[in-house]
This record gives structure tokens, C-alpha cells and sequence, in this order.
């Protein structure tokens, strides 16, 4: 399972980019979506209405999402108590959902590094644009440019953001070249997202050391471990050897010679590796 974090600047293009991620088969997480469902807890609606008034509630008894924006935007401390009862409940329906998850996961975050990462995510990627760009697009949504500096007043700078990302995407340039950008990267997390830590058991060292040898000189495993384990009450002890490997490559694996004296084969999904490590032992593999 590869997790990834994905924020960006308001018309920047965020949105598109996990569009295009998910017709290339991700996962998608939308916080913002999310954030509606929450909106609409009692216990939510209730603390908004007790701070801001009666007023911020339509016919309906929802609130009314401009309403609740000129409240939290005025002031950094009604901001600050906003993302304080928004941001958490967020956080934990999108770890539930996360944790159903395998393969390619994408969560769109608005305030990914304002709120903080969570730590089930791999990667971050930040999607900018130039200032000009932007304000074209937003203009087309009436936010004009006064409100827009007011809200991104609140958060953190684009140059801290592109420090902190894994990746960034810049879309100041055409919408074409946004696609091909989004695309590319996309092959790069799809291929990523299918890292596996594959085993089986050899009743002698020189097996698995042979096994060793021809699925490293092959590209098709890499990161190798033998060590010598009690296979059983009922045989001998045994030789395990893991290694990391590519979900497409399994054919190749299971059908390959050197495995013939091996048996108990397993491949388990790898969830939790730093993301340079796993470019790393992407790297080290057959594309």
C-alpha cells in the first residue's frame, strides 16, 4: 500500500490531479467532502451555533458555508477554534476509511501541513501555480483576489509548503502540461503502491543462497534476508529467505526455477516504509 497526502494552493489544481490518480486507479480520499458530513453532526452544529449564533443555520438547521466562512476567516482565534473542532473528527473518519484501503491511496487535504500529516501517509505532494494562474481560475469561482489573500493569510507560506512536500507539481503552465506532469508521476505511485515483501522456505542454505543469487542477477527481488528458522515439529529446520519485490512480477517468481525446491511461499503488502526507501527499492527492480 502506497498512502499519499495531497494539498495545494486554492485553484492551484489539486482537485484535478487526484482526478487523474483515480481514473489511473487510486483510491480517493476527499477531506472535503469529509468536512460536509461533519458539518452536519449535532454536536458539531450545536458548538458552531452556541459560538457564531443561530444565524449561521438555514432553514434546515445546516449552516450555511458562507456564513461560517466570514466567521472563522475574521479572526485567527475564531480560525484557530474552527480547524480545533472541524480538523479531528476529519482526521479520524479519514484514517477509517484509509484503513480498509489497499494498493494506491490518494487523500486530498486542503490543510494537509497546517493540520499536520498523518502518520499513515507515505508521501506528500503539493500542487502550486503561479499567483496569476490562480487568480484567473478562482476569479471564474467569484473569489476574488481580496478574499483569496484573506483566507491563505492563515496558512502557511507556498515556500514552507514546497519545502516540507515529497513532491511538487507546478501548474503554471498549461492544462496539458499539468496532465502529462500528473500522469507521469501517477505510473511512478501506481508501480510503487504494488511493493511486496515476498518469502519462501529451502530445506538447505545453498537453495536459498542459489535463489538468492538468480532472483538478484534477474531484477526481481531485492533487499535479501536467509536466516536459518525452525520450519516445524515434524521436519527439520529450514532456510527463509525474504525479499522485497513488485506485485507484476509475481508470475515470474512463482514460475522460476530456482524456487522448484522451495515451498510456502508468501507475500505479505508492505503499509509503512519511508517513501526514499521505497524509491529506492523500486529502483533496484525489473520496470
Amino acid at each position: 500500500m502506497l498512502a499519499l497526502g495531497v494539498t495545494g494552493d486554492v485553484g492551484a489544481g489539486k482537485s484535478t490531479v487526484s482526478r487523474i490518480w483515480r481514473e489511473m486507479g487510486a483510491s480517493v480520499l476527499d477531506a472535503d467532502e469529509i468536512v460536509k458530513s461533519v458539518w452536519k453532526r449535532a454536536e458539531i452544529l450545536e458548538a458552531a451555533s452556541s459560538r457564531w449564533g443561530k444565524d449561521i443555520l438555514g432553514k434546515e438547521g445546516l449552516i450555511v458555508s458562507w456564513k461560517v466562512a466570514a466567521k472563522a476567516f475574521s479572526d485567527p482565534g475564531e480560525y484557530r477554534w474552527m480547524c480545533g473542532l472541524i480538523h479531528p473528527p476529519v482526521r479520524v473518519e479519514m484514517e477509517r476509511a484509509a484503513a480498509s484501503l489497499e494498493g494506491w491511496v490518494v487523500a486530498e487535504i486542503p490543510l494537509l501541513f497546517e493540520g499536520g500529516v498523518p502518520w499513515w501517509i507515505d508521501a506528500t505532494v503539493y500542487v502550486t501555480a503561479d499567483p496569476a494562474a490562480r487568480a484567473s481560475r478562482n476569479a471564474a469561482r467569484g473569489l476574488d483576489s481580496e478574499e483569496l489573500a484573506r483566507r491563505e493569510s492563515f496558512l502557511l507560506p507556498c515556500e514552507e509548503k514546497k519545502i516540507r512536500a515529497s513532491i511538487v507539481l507546478d501548474n503554471s503552465r498549461s492544462r496539458e502540461h499539468l496532465l502529462g506532469k500528473a500522469r507521469e508521476t501517477g505510473c511512478l505511485f501506481r508501480r510503487l503502491s504494488g511493493l511486496v515483501q515476498f518469502s519462501v522456505l529451502f530445506g538447505s542454505r545453498d537453495d536459498a543462497f542459489g535463489c538468492m543469487g538468480l532472483i538478484s542477477a534477474e531484477r526481481l527481488g531485492a533487499e535479501f534476508e536467509c536466516r536459518k528458522v525452525l520450519a516445524g515439529t515434524d521436519i527439520e529446520d529450514a532456510w527463509r529467505l525474504s525479499f522485497f519485490t513488485l506485485e507484476h512480477l509475481f508470475p515470474r517468481l512463482v514460475s522460476h526455477p530456482s524456487m522448484t525446491a522451495g515451498r510456502g511461499q508468501q507475500a505479505v503488502t508492505v503499509r509503512r516504509i519511508p517513501y526514499s526507501r521505497r524509491l529506492a527499492i523500486s529502483g533496484e527492480l525489473l520496470p
